[in-house]
């Protein structure tokens, strides 16, 4: 029975938390505009969309995974906008989906909203055991840098 919760536990669970994250996504997507509508939301989303593609960048495709889970050869990256928060992927998602939940309101995106900043702690707290487990560093990397808030969380 141990075997059955380390497979749920380390295969279903991070994919199940993924197409959560997905769902959420693209429920907030098709649901109403993709580009936000004034000037503000716009470069709100668009710094949102700009984090991502950096923290993609810096971290490198190959070291890239979307469900929280360690590749075997990753490297513990800690520059760029690593240097000050430890999942700018996560807070660039935030980013660039608040104006347009906001800008084309309703209960049901603002509902979906919360869903989606709920999992995205959810898949924090469970990447980070594991980044802990995995790299010798994470530890002191933990000291010199917040989880996804600059200077704040």
């Amino acid at each position: 029975m141990a075997g059955f919760s380390m497979s749920f536990t380390e295969k279903i669970y991070p994919t199940l938390l993924v197409v959560i994250q997905l769902g959420s996504l693209v429920f907030l997507l098709v649901s109403g505009p993709i580009i936000a509508d004034s000037i503000a939301g716009f470069l709100l989303e668009m710094m949102g969309v700009f984090l991502g593609l950096l923290a993609i960048y810096v971290m490198g495709l190959g070291n890239f995974n979307i469900r929280p889970i360690i590749k075997e050869n990753g490297v513990l990256i800690t520059s760029g906008p690593y240097r000050i928060i430890r999942h700018p992927m996560y807070l660039a998602q935030v980013i660039a989906i608040v104006p347009l939940v906001f800008e084309s309101f309703s209960y049901w995106r603002l509902a979906v909203l919360l869903l989606l900043i709920i999992v995205l702690t959810v898949k924090i707290e469970y990447e980070e055991k594991r980044l802990i487990k995995h790299f010798k560093g994470y530890s002191d990397y933990i000291k010199i840098s917040k989880k996804v808030i600059p200077y704040i969380y």
